[in-house]
């Protein structure tokens, strides 16, 4: 299931605005093919560059693409290479694997600093909602999930090529927080009072119900070392807060 909004200017590093809508994948898909003057792409060029991931990863990517009627140019292991790959071929989308060799936001950089033409779509294995967020920020189109499977992964890069945000269902809520202003919550952590972000208070909640780090990550659809650096950050904002408590004490 893919979430979109309309066609327009991308600035770099801005998120999608909140009205977000739901489009109905294969039918919208079908128009195109039978009209394409009724939503002319944003990228003129229809070349891909498949990058990083295992060989054979990229091999069954280019595969399925091509097999949809793509031109994949290349595909290339790590995020220096996609970044020239871009460049070279001014290729209209380049397909970062999550985990690619260089980093994945880097490799979103870069390649938004240096060919502005071109879109950047991450495949990822399961929906972290901090990567999520971390790689529209950086410039991405959006993510896609490999559990879509063959023909989300084309429905994907289309709608990426059209110049449209590919979002999935579950990431929807971590966007529109951030649109809001992150939704700072009050909380209290021995005796405490503290200021936490929705997604820190999510956290801390659930660790107080005794899940562990990996439970809390199944449940909020974020990975294991993203809770870890929640509750990290929540352990150093309560030590902030303890040394002023004390001074407070110490004068009153």
């Amino acid at each position: 299931m893919l979430w979109v909004r309309p066609a327009g200017p991308r600035q770099k590093g801005a998120l999608p605005e909140p009205a977000l809508r739901h489009v109905d994948a294969p039918s919208t898909y079908e128009a195109l093919s039978r009209d394409p003057a009724a939503a002319e792409p944003l990228f003129e060029a229809r070349t891909v560059v498949v990058a990083g991931g295992q060989a054979l990863v990229r091999a069954a990517r280019r595969s399925v693409l091509e097999r949809a009627g793509l031109e994949v140019m290349v595909d290339v292991e790590d995020a220096s290479r996609a970044t020239k790959a871009a460049e070279l071929y001014e290729a209209g989308l380049v397909l970062v694997d999550s985990e690619i060799s260089g980093g994945c936001l880097l490799a979103v950089r870069r390649i938004t600093e240096r060919a502005p033409g071109t879109a950047v779509l991450v495949v990822a294995s399961t929906l972290d909602q901090e990567v999520l967020l971390a790689a529209v920020r950086a410039g991405a189109a959006g993510v896609v999930l490999e559990t879509l499977g063959g023909s989300g992964l084309v429905r994907a890069v289309e709608v990426a090529l059209n110049g449209d945000a590919v979002i999935p269902r579950a990431g929807v809520g971590a966007l529109i927080d951030q649109l809001r202003g992150g939704m700072q919550e009050q909380t209290t952590i021995d005796g405490q009072s503290l200021q936490l972000t929705r997604r820190e208070a999510d956290v801390v909640a659930r660790s107080r119900e005794g899940l562990t780090p990996k439970e809390i990550a199944h449940e909020l659809a974020l990975s294991d070392v993203t809770v870890r650096r929640h509750l990290s950050s929540v352990a150093r904002k309560a030590r902030q807060a303890r040394p002023l408590t004390l001074a407070l004490e110490s004068t009153s």
